[in-house]
């Protein structure tokens, strides 16, 4: 079976960040990585604090989707809903390797 590639989803970008935003991607991976290993541990505390900065951090830069993923995120954390924040995860993860920022 092929794996069919997805589209990228191209954001654009304030001319005057577009040269932080690879730092601030770069960020979201590290997330990513912590968010992962508070799932492994069941630590819910942490996954909602991560979500909590991720809507924050999102909007500022113009990623909405990532603001909408870490309001969903802290939302499931909440509820210690671990299929959920798996998925929602899953979601930033596949969000992460399709954004491409373009200067406006």
């Amino acid at each position: 079976m092929t794996q069919r590639k997805r589209k990228p989803v191209r954001i654009k970008v304030d001319p005057e960040l577009i040269d932080i935003v690879p730092v601030f991607l770069d960020h979201r991976w590290q997330d990513v990585a912590s968010l992962q290993d508070a799932l492994a541990h069941e630590d819910s505390s942490l996954i909602r604090t991560i979500a909590h900065n991720l809507k924050g951090a999102g909007r500022s830069f113009g990623f909405d989707a990532v603001s909408l993923i870490g309001e969903r995120l802290e939302k499931a954390a909440a509820r210690s809903n671990w299929p959920s924040i798996e998925r929602f995860i899953n979601r930033l993860i596949a969000y992460l390797e399709r954004v491409e920022p373009v200067c406006e």
